[in-house]
């Protein structure tokens, strides 16, 4: 049956197959990319044109980092904890390399990982928060996964694992991550605070909802490689079943 794929035709519709199924694949993933680029772009500009609110208005302690989270403005009024502060290195700002402080902000429903800016290299101590009540304004961004690697001295860590946070620090922890764009004093609209040394972190490139045309248009050139293996297969076993019929027998002939 197989032997005859080997016959110049079916050689050549083989060939030909492959290169319309390589195709369609290849445009389906280009689709798909389209697809999860805009969908990014959509999301956190629309995230982004929301009005600030208070984070326990948003979310609460414990609960699920929703999709529509990322980029969303928030504010929130705690203490800080300067003693749990962590350094988290390996990270990158407009092409300088150095780490991330990240504090602890206690607040009456629970404790908020605050990442208060970048500083320039791996500093053994992290820089000290500022004291007393203040209200963070910043945006809202997931926590990471745990990275491998040798154990770091205290405070340096290589992620931002809220899995892990959650059993060092104090209190219910919630399960975002606040990158702060300003602090100021008390729980109002108080003195801007600033830290020497520290610069401001964006929201981070995070994963968002398709693009529901362009991966439309990628299911769609993936169905049309299956259409194609399956009229190359029809064509084969149309002939094939041809071939291999059994001649009528002739009526009327004598001998």
């Amino acid at each position: 049956m197989f032997r005859r794929l080997l016959t110049p035709r079916w050689v050549g519709l083989l060939a030909g197959l492959a290169v319309v199924v390589a195709a369609c694949v290849l445009l389906g993933l280009w689709q798909l990319g389209v697809a999860r680029d805009s969908g990014r772009r959509d999301t956190v500009a629309a995230a982004g044109t929301l009005e600030r609110a208070p984070l326990q208005q948003v979310t609460r302690a414990h609960a699920d980092f929703a999709a529509d989270f990322s980029n969303r403005p928030v504010t929130v009024t705690g203490t800080y904890d300067g003693t749990r502060s962590l350094v988290v290195d390996d990270r990158r700002l407009d092409g300088r390399v150095g780490s991330w402080v990240v504090t602890p902000l206690l607040t009456e429903g629970g404790t908020v990982p605050v990442l208060r800016g970048f500083v320039d290299g791996t500093p053994t101590v992290a820089p000290e928060p500022p004291s007393g009540v203040v209200t963070v304004a910043g945006t809202l961004g997931p926590g990471e996964s745990p990275r491998d690697g040798a154990d770091l001295p205290a405070p340096q860590v290589r992620s931002v694992d809220l899995a892990a946070l959650v059993n060092e620090w104090p209190g219910d922890l919630y399960n975002v991550v606040v990158l702060a764009s300003g602090e100021s004093e008390g729980a109002g609209a108080g003195t801007a605070l600033v830290t020497p040394g520290l610069s401001r972190v964006p929201p981070p490139d995070v994963a968002t909802p398709l693009n529901l045309r362009n991966a439309a248009y990628a299911i769609q050139w993936w169905v049309f490689g299956i259409f194609a293996i399956w009229m190359w297969w029809k064509m084969f076993r149309a002939e094939q079943q041809a071939q291999t019929a059994p001649a009528a027998p002739t009526e009327g002939v004598t001998t």
